[in-house]
């Protein structure tokens, strides 16, 4: 075939038969398919053109890719491209071309050096993942990333906002509803309702639509803290705006789809020409739907349709993630901090060794790194044992009479509060007992605070569902001591601190 103008077609090992993928990406004569294939009328004209079939155009896919990129998308090489077309680091997720779905950005290193006009990296060796595709590196869907399949719906959507469906796009955001955290990632990337009407790319969050600057940027909305990055207009809408088939009642009033004469309305409307609001699900029983489509959830309930529980302030004020209801605090809230089975930790460990011996059923939440728990022990435990094993005249008291208990209560506390168990389900660090700050207070004679949520457990909750254990036997005279002890109310509070900074 004679070729006119930037290369179509592919002279790799599928050389005459497949379009160059770099061009056509996920067209179905490409020399594969990593996304979701289309026939594009550039085909059927091939075909047409061949003398043999007679084409229909009218069936023929929308070829997203590339779209309103301009002559250099065609003309310049691929680490130059803009936006969601390039990637070039695997630390981080991000929205494939169409920002139908989130993906990942994979990177190879070879064997042996691309050749010269495929290298985007430093490293000659290093680049995408097709070499039909000229080595470029781009995002490519996750399994279950899809916005527009309601299928992939996972569980923290509603608290980050997100709808998935067939107007929902991709876009990066660092929104959360106001009351919850996103953890250790603040930025991510997320599935929101889009539409383009009046010349305007708007996006919607909770029912409520808001129109994105042109050129693409942040907007807020009212519930959450954050915000949401618009793509640039021409991304997601035409160089016109869309408007609505009319063959739909009254195009739907803008507020749904017009797929083969009927409207299907967006979250929040419906009616023949979804022109009525509703309330999502009726906010379950939990709340009133008011006139604006938005549910007013009773006292203890939020999220778009009341399905989610609420914790107390509290909960947030003492480091923990409310999770419906629950209040949680996560191994993963520290960063580069996991669950690990305690048994792989000791070899790593000197101070802690002897207390989490103990314990080497479970798991404990602690740093991934071996040098890090380490340096963990030297610039947290110790500082911290310090901080409670009591100086001074005091020390001196101990020493005369029994300091070995107190000591032991210290360490142990120092341990404790620094590598704390992890839950049945490996996600969640469990706070220390209430009941061994008790026990260290009894043994040093000292003023702790036990009522300090963020580091212990509530009274209520047993040995079993936190960390470390009450019991220390006592000798004689710390016992008697005890009482003397317990009564002083004036002694100096101790601050102590969980992990590095």
């Amino acid at each position: 075939m004679q070729q006119f103008g930037p290369k179509c077609l592919s002279d790799d090992l599928a050389a005459g038969s497949h379009w160059e993928k770099r061009l056509l990406m996920n067209e179905i004569m490409t020399g594969s398919v990593d996304t979701r294939s289309v026939v594009s009328k550039m085909t059927l004209a091939l075909l047409e053109d061949s003398g043999w079939y007679q084409a229909n155009y009218s069936m023929a896919d929308h070829l997203d890719w590339g779209r309103n990129q301009g002559t250099d998308f065609i003309t310049s090489p691929c680490n130059l491209w803009k936006g969601a077309y390039h990637c070039n680091t695997t630390n981080f997720s991000g929205c494939t071309y169409n920002r139908e779905a989130e993906g990942y950005c994979p990177i190879v290193t070879y064997s042996g050096d691309l050749p010269k006009w495929a290298r985007y990296f430093p490293q000659a060796n290093k680049g995408g993942q097709s070499s039909l595709a000229d080595y470029c590196t781009y995002f490519v869907a996750y399994s279950d990333g899809s916005c527009t399949d309601t299928n992939s719906a996972r569980a923290p959507d509603r608290m980050l906002g997100e709808v998935r469906g067939s107007n929902s796009r991709c876009m990066a955001s660092s929104l959360v509803r106001t009351g919850f955290v996103r953890g250790s990632i603040t930025q991510g990337n997320g599935c929101y309702q889009h539409r383009c009407v009046n010349n305007s790319l708007e996006v919607a969050v909770d029912g409520i639509w808001k129109a994105c600057p042109e050129a693409g940027g942040p907007v807020q909305f009212p519930g959450f803290n954050g915000e949401l990055i618009c793509p640039a207009y021409n991304e997601l809408c035409s160089n016109r705006p869309v408007s609505v088939s009319e063959q739909c009642a009254n195009s739907c009033n803008l507020n749904g789809d017009c797929v083969n004469g009927k409207c299907h309305c967006f979250l929040g409307f419906h009616g023949h020409d979804c022109s009525k609001r509703s309330c999502p699900n009726d906010c379950n029983g939990r709340g009133k739907c008011l006139s604006n489509g938005v549910c007013e959830c009773e006292n203890g309930r939020t999220g778009v349709d009341c399905s989610t529980a609420v914790c107390d302030e509290q909960c947030s004020l003492h480091g923990g993630v409310c999770d419906n209801g629950v209040c949680e605090f996560r191994c993963s809230d520290y960063a580069g901090y996991t669950c690990q089975n305690s048994s792989t930790l000791l070899s790593s460990l000197s101070v802690c060794k002897n207390v989490l011996e103990r314990e080497l059923s479970g798991q404990h939440c602690a740093p991934s790194e071996a040098s890090i728990l380490q340096q963990l022990e030297e610039v947290v435990v110790m500082p911290n044992y310090y901080r409670l094993f009591p100086g001074g005249a005091k020390k001196l008291f101990n020493n005369l009479f029994g300091s070995s208990y107190c000591d032991a209560a210290a360490k142990q506390l120092a341990c404790w509060i620094s590598i704390q168990k992890c839950d049945n389900d490996g996600d969640n660090r469990l706070r220390v007992c209430h009941s061994a700050c008790q026990s260290y207070n009894l043994a040093c004679g000292a003023s702790l605070d036990c009522s300090d949520q963020t580091l212990f457990s509530s009274e209520e909750e047993g040995d079993g569902q936190c960390t470390g254990t009450g019991e220390l036997k006592l000798s004689w005279f710390n016992r008697l001591r005890t009482s003397l002890f317990s009564s002083n109310t004036s002694l100096k509070r101790t601050s102590i601190e969980y992990s590095q900074s």
